[in-house]
């Protein structure tokens, strides 16, 4: 059966783009007034607010009710941030309060300029239901005037391409893209805001423990906007990539917002109007994709290398095999090869972060070695164990 190996081409994007500072304050919640004791405490997040006074939750590591990672009561299992110590959390679906979180930025939007926008978020693992519609509302006013309860229902600027039900619980899913001021936006706010009759809910966990049956939680973190030139370097990439003959690979991103991309062969045949695609190329070629950033027209080229290694004998090793330990850990990793079928040649490490910046890569001399990572922020961070070129497996590893 033809093997199916994805590789997502994430866009590499920095905390500070091209010398840009971030003008949504305190977009990591970790600048607060007081450790969050309690829950609905949002507002203890400096610059921050819950708009229509709903109990929007603010989760920090120093707090014995909400702490990182939380491992109590309703949540199966630790929920790391994304960056730093804190994040929060809404409902974003259900019969009760519609929660939001809002923020005035540090500089008002400019008519007709430029802007990236993004955040992370993921949903809560037992909620009943899964949404679309998590995305970014840029105003003029704040919405303090709207009533605590029903949606806001405003339009929403920034949402992942097509508007997917997210259904991430283990992985924070990046929900970003580009956005064309009308000027004068003085506040963001994030949240659910369609209806629920004009919102697509999935019931992907029926036997859910939690009461309410139609409720949806999801948490956010590491939120960002930056004023950029379009006719300069953008704040994300494409990569090139190469896989193993009978493979198919993933190109490009799931970014939305006012970004609507094509994508052709090199020799100009439309493939697809979408944010990415999947492509199985049977030798190596090249895919051409064209967009437009707030008008200016930008294209970029991604060349796919197949690697025909018909004649080689190939090795497998399940997950399994490779034991990482501690995890989570405090800098130092012990790895561990179990299967003595497995024969270490040309073998190594590599070790990626969210955005798919690779970070450390260790030569593996021994099937029982140690590798420090203390070099390397608190975080989460994928450790892929590679046999030449060639990826065979991919773990998640957390420093804490």
């Amino acid at each position: 059966m033809k093997k199916l190996f994805y590789i997502i081409i994430l866009f590499s994007i920095s905390r500070q783009i091209i010398g840009q500072t971030n003008i949504v304050p305190n977009g990591s919640f970790e600048n607060q007034y007081s450790c969050p004791n309690g829950y609905g405490l949002l507002a203890n997040a400096i610059s921050w607010f819950s708009p229509t006074n709903t109990t929007t939750d603010l989760y920090d590591s120093c707090s014995v009710y909400s702490n990182v990672p939380y491992a109590q009561g309703q949540f199966l299992s630790p929920i790391y941030s994304m960056s730093g110590h804190a994040f929060i959390g809404m409902h974003q679906y259900s019969s009760g309060n519609r929660e939001y979180a809002q923020v005035k930025l540090i500089d008002t939007l400019i008519a007709n300029g430029c802007y990236y926008a993004e955040f992370f978020t993921r949903v809560q693992g037992i909620c009943p239901q899964a949404i679309n519609g998590m995305g970014i509302n840029f105003s003029a006013t704040s919405y303090t005037n709207f009533p605590s309860g029903p949606a806001i229902v405003q339009p929403t600027q920034i949402t992942r391409y097509n508007n997917p039900i997210i259904k991430d619980t283990l992985d924070w899913a990046q929900v970003n893209g580009i956005y064309t001021a009308t000027g004068n936006e003085a506040y963001l706010t994030i949240g659910n805001f369609n209806d629920n009759p004009n919102t697509d809910s999935s019931f992907w966990h029926p036997t859910s423990p939690w009461a309410f049956g139609e409720m949806s939680y999801y948490f956010v973190d590491a939120v960002s906007v930056y004023s950029i030139n379009p006719n300069e370097i953008l704040p994300w990439s494409y990569k090139d990539t190469s896989i193993f003959l009978g493979n198919s690979v993933y190109i490009g991103n799931y970014m939305g917002g006012n970004f609507n991309p094509s994508w052709y062969t090199y020799s100009g045949n439309l493939i697809a109007n979408n944010a990415g695609i999947t492509v199985s190329p049977t030798i190596t070629s090249q895919y051409v994709i064209q967009f437009t950033v707030c008008g200016v027209p930008r294209a970029d080229t991604i060349k796919v290398t197949v690697i025909n290694d018909v004649g080689v004998v190939e090795q497998s090793i399940n997950s399994s095999d490779l034991i990482v330990s501690p995890n989570p850990n405090n800098g130092l990793i012990n790895l561990s090869i179990s299967n003595k079928d497995f024969v270490l040649q040309n073998s190594m490490i590599k070790i990626y972060d969210m955005f798919n910046r690779e970070l450390k890569s260790v030569k593996l001399l021994s099937k029982s070695q140690s590798v420090p990572i203390q070099d390397l922020n608190d975080g989460v961070y994928y450790l892929q164990f590679y046999q030449g070129e060639k990826m065979l497996l991919t773990k998640k590893i957390i420093k804490h």
